[in-house]
């Protein structure tokens, strides 16, 4: 087409020339106007594909496509989104510029929900004691410092059997049984104990409350060891009429040579 206007010019230039244009500055004018038809051709965004900006193309692998920004043949999103732009559906999650969690609205804008709901703590928008997860993804609950803290597991004085000192248990051969200071299951003795709460027998060593050793007395208490007492009997470190045990075992009381007699002679 460019050549056939080309030429028709040409052709009407010379008839022009031959038919009595004498003047030699309306001949440099057509000749001017000639090479401009001739050099004027059709500029595009993508000079080497011939194509502008979002045309129709063909990508290499033949699939259909549209010229992008950067003069490639883009191939076109089978997909089709409620905003296109942002690859996006109408209410799904999005973030906004300063990075609050929003959903996109039906303006293509990702909008913020609107929360009347007050938390303890607005940035992690929970309250105390909610369940959370720490950064390393650790099960928590949220603190009064508005921080994710990591339950603490309950401590057990056994930690392999989950069970405390003098927990009922079961040995292996299914017999009834408390946890031991080895943390071992100890079969329940039959055996019967002057104190029975206790299970220690009078003059047992023991601990007070408040830790210090001691001895079990005949009120079955745990009587603290004192250095400074004088006894009646040092040797037994007790005293006249202090509960005992005859070296038969049975039980008995100080008499006043210092021997263990028993109680029911």
């Amino acid at each position: 087409m460019k050549k056939i206007i080309a030429s028709l010019l040409i052709i009407s230039g010379l008839v022009f020339l031959g038919t009595g244009c004498k003047d030699k500055s309306d001949i440099a004018d057509i000749i001017k106007l000639i090479k401009k038809k001739n050099t004027d051709t059709k500029k595009y965004d993508c000079e080497k594909l011939q194509l502008n900006f979002k045309d129709a193309c063909k990508t290499a692998d033949g699939k259909a496509g549209f010229v992008n920004a950067d003069c490639k043949c883009q191939p076109a999103d089978t997909k089709k989104f409620d905003c296109p732009e942002l690859k996006l559906n109408y209410n799904d999650p999005c973030k906004t510029r300063d990075g609050k969690a929003g959903y996109v609205d039906k303006n293509c804008n990702c909008t913020v929900k609107p929360n009347d709901k007050k938390y303890d703590c607005e940035k992690l928008q929970l309250n105390f004691k909610d369940a959370c997860k720490t950064s390393d993804g650790k099960v928590g609950f949220v603190n009064a410092d508005c921080k994710c803290e990591v339950k603490e597991t309950k401590k057990y004085d056994c930690e392999k059997l989950q069970l405390n000192f003098k927990d009922a248990c079961k040995t292996l051969d299914g017999k009834a049984g408390f946890v031991n200071a080895d943390c071992k299951c100890q079969p329940v003795d039959t055996k019967k104990y002057d104190c029975e709460k206790l299970q220690l027998n009078f003059k047992d060593a023991c601990k007070t409350s408040d830790g210090k050793a001691g001895f079990v007395n005949a009120d079955c208490k745990c009587q603290a060891t004192n250095t400074d007492t004088k006894y009646d009997c040092p040797d037994l470190k007790l005293n006249f009429k202090d509960a005992c045990k005859t070296s038969t075992g049975m039980p008995g009381y100080v008499d006043a040579n210092c021997k263990c007699v028993a109680t029911n002679r």
